[in-house]
């Protein structure tokens, strides 16, 4: 019987009848780790109707750190919500929070030619998403990125903030809120490599706002966010013996880790067979006797 407990991987069997039993594979909660040097993201769209450009050079991408909330199981992933996905201050930018004319820190900045009518200048600050998803296959390491949806979390401080300038006038700011879902084709990637796990998101979201008229403005993100979080290989039980009252093991494990099997007649307490069981190979064995009617073994790190 395989079970997880305090971070610790731990099988039990029972000895006489030698019943073996499984837990199947519960989803375990797994977060990673934005990389900033891989993740960026890139704006574009439209504000009160006119076409966004750079303000300056770069203006309109920027980098994002942060976890992504994950629950992995035998084959699949979900993302399940809580994730921090921020926006990295890029430069000073038009207008300020409120606003108002002038320049200050921002995430994006972005400006418009309204023609005749004028120039607006926008300027995104504090942006950050969250991720949910139904639960999705992986296959070959992929999966289908479509399944995303994104959010700005309702408590985070996400603003839009606009000014036209020109024939009319006009400022404010507008929390950013609302949902996109993920239009883009290509694949998302679930890797290990050694001892660290990299997935790798592409993104292609539109949202839609409304700062003067109905949907007046549209923000599209589109770039990858790549995270990582550091893995071990799973413990797997390869056989499980019984023969002339000695209980003998075999699992596969990450080469050079140490194990302790421990044994109990009850189920609550428990002793110590062997304290140090290691393999260069990553092949472990245990043999030892089974000396009561009914005894437990288990496998500890």
């Amino acid at each position: 019987m395989e079970t997880y407990s305090s971070g610790r991987r731990r099988v039990s069997v029972l000895a006489g009848a030698l019943l073996a039993a499984s837990l199947g594979h519960p989803a375990l909660a797994q977060v990673f780790t934005l990389d900033a040097n891989q993740s960026t993201i890139t704006l574009s769209g439209s504000v009160l109707g006119y076409a966004l450009t750079a303000q300056g050079p770069g203006s309109l991408t920027t980098s994002y750190q942060g976890t992504v909330q994950t629950a992995l199981a035998g084959g699949t992933i979900q993302f399940t919500g809580q994730s921090l996905i921020q926006a990295q201050t890029n430069g000073s930018w038009q207008p300020k929070a409120d606003g108002s004319a002038g320049s200050q820190p921002a995430d994006y900045g972005a400006m418009a030619s309204a023609g005749l009518v004028g120039a607006v200048t926008a300027a995104l600050r504090n942006v950050q998403f969250d991720a949910i998803s139904p639960v999705i296959n992986v296959a070959g390491g992929q999966f289908d990125a479509q399944s995303l949806t994104f959010s700005f979390p309702t408590n985070a401080a996400s603003t839009l903030a606009y000014n036209l300038t020109g024939l009319f006038s006009m400022s404010g700011a507008k929390p950013l809120s609302g949902y996109a879902t993920n239009a883009v084709a290509s694949q998302a990637t679930l890797a290990t490599s050694g001892a660290q796990q990299t997935l790798t998101i592409p993104i292609d979201a539109t949202f839609v706002f409304t700062l003067v008229s109905a949907n007046d403005t549209t923000v599209n993100v589109k770039g990858q966010l790549v995270a990582t979080r550091a893995t071990t290989a799973p413990l797997a039980i390869q056989s499980i013996k019984v023969q002339a009252h000695t209980a003998m093991l075999q699992w596969q494990s990450a080469p050079g880790e140490q194990f302790q099997v421990q044994s109990s007649t009850n189920l609550s307490t428990w002793q110590t067979n062997a304290a140090n069981v290691t393999s260069a190979t990553g092949t472990y064995t245990w043999s030892g006797a089974a000396t009561a009617v009914q005894q437990f073994f288990r496998i500890a790190q």
